[in-house]
């Protein structure tokens, strides 16, 4: 499925807004990018959501009725658009450096021997054959 065009994406950094509007401190959505960068980060991440959000951006009327009408159609899929613009959001370094989280940083994974011999020990004293269920 093709990405949102360039109407598309304003209209979902208008609709985003409403979500995440501009604070003391805090970007709003669609200055932290939610219709540029972000929403690319969405196409590559979670390419099923491109559908959900074509269906908000489709709605009719002013972005405030836009989304009050499709909380009234559908709830789980208007949770779930406000939990992709959240995640979508949170995305944004920037945003992350503002509320104190760096975000995930990748740690070397390490396993001592001595922690997991318990669970090995039964296996090495059996051998690895199959064993019935």
């Amino acid at each position: 499925m093709n990405g949102l065009d360039d109407a598309e994406r304003a209209r979902l950094a208008q609709l985003a807004d409403l979500l995440i509007p501009t604070a003391e401190g805090a970007l709003s959505a669609s200055e932290a990018g939610i219709g540029g960068k972000l929403l690319d980060q969405i196409q590559k991440h979670a390419p099923e959501r491109i559908a959900l959000l074509r269906r908000v951006v489709g709605m009719p009327g002013t972005p405030d009725m836009a989304l009050r009408s499709f909380m009234a159609e559908d709830r789980a899929a208007y949770d779930s658009f406000c939990e992709t613009i959240a995640a979508a959001y949170f995305m944004a370094p920037e945003v992350r450096r503002n509320v104190g989280f760096p975000g995930r940083e990748p740690v070397p994974a390490r396993i001592d021997v001595a922690d997991i011999e318990e669970l090995l020990l039964p296996v090495l004293e059996t051998g690895f054959e199959p064993r019935r269920a």
